[in-house]
């Protein structure tokens, strides 16, 4: 079965020490059978010297998806909010200059929150053009799905996919609410090694609005994988989660 990776991440949160190089996770991705990846830069990584830090990891994805398109079809730019118009900058030299589809978003690790107006001025700056949104779910009202949500309804022409909105009950239900009013939601599976997480999800969804997605380096792509196939679900919801609706989403914004 083909497996697409829609969660996972190049570079290193400097506060824990966890991280990979973009050679490192194609070994991983051999390692768990994982045909192909979506990639972005990990949250929290160096600012010491601020927007030339993060042009440098957008630039490591870029070239990732440049020279290895068959393993990374699509790659996600980091974008710090905080960086104000500098960083509006920096979305439009992503999205134009360096062909990457979309930008990812840890509100924690990152110091804002999804209903902020600086927040919504980023997303402003990618324009009208479709993209798509990778932003960490949080069970807190920085970045649950609730908040994710009204962001979504603002942003109709974007994708908004809910990384791993799996560690409450309250943040599930959430996100199967919010998800099933915003056609522009999609929830990931990452983060959790549970089949009856994955079940909660899907039957709450339907197999087509579920991505799966491991957070690598933060959490084994292996243990996903076998929480979705012990879950119980049809082989034919299992071929949507792991490839179909990647492969549906990469079509879109190529």
């Amino acid at each position: 079965m083909t497996i697409i990776d829609a969660h996972s991440h190049i570079g290193t949160t400097i506060t824990s020490g966890v991280g990979q190089t973009t050679e490192q996770w194609l070994a991983a991705m051999d390692a768990a059978a994982i045909q192909q990846s979506i990639i972005s830069v990990a949250a929290g990584g160096l600012q010491a010297d601020g927007l030339a830090d993060t042009r440098r990891m957008n630039d490591t994805i870029a070239a990732a998806v440049r020279q290895r398109p068959d393993r990374f079809p699509m790659g996600l730019a980091a974008i710090e909010v905080r960086h104000g118009e500098a960083g509006h900058a920096e979305v439009r030299r992503a999205r134009d200059e360096l062909g990457l589809k979309g930008m990812v978003f840890h509100a924690t690790f990152e110091g804002f929150s999804v209903d902020s107006p600086a927040f919504a001025a980023v997303l402003s700056s990618w324009g009208n053009r479709p993209g798509l949104i990778l932003l960490h779910s949080t069970p807190d009202g920085r970045a649950n799905p609730n908040a994710i949500a009204k962001v979504a309804a603002a942003f109709p022409h974007l994708t908004f996919q809910l990384g791993h909105p799996v560690f409450t009950q309250d943040q599930r239900a959430q996100a199967i609410a919010q998800t099933r009013a915003h056609s522009n939601l999609l929830v990931d599976l990452a983060y959790q090694a549970d089949p009856a997480i994955c079940a909660e999800l899907v039957n709450g969804l339907g197999a087509e609005r579920v991505l799966y997605g491991s957070d690598a380096p933060y959490f084994s792509p292996q243990q996903v994988i076998a929480s979705i196939k012990a879950a119980g679900l049809s082989e034919a919801d299992q071929r949507k989660i792991f490839s179909g609706n990647a492969q549906a989403l990469i079509a879109r914004l190529a």
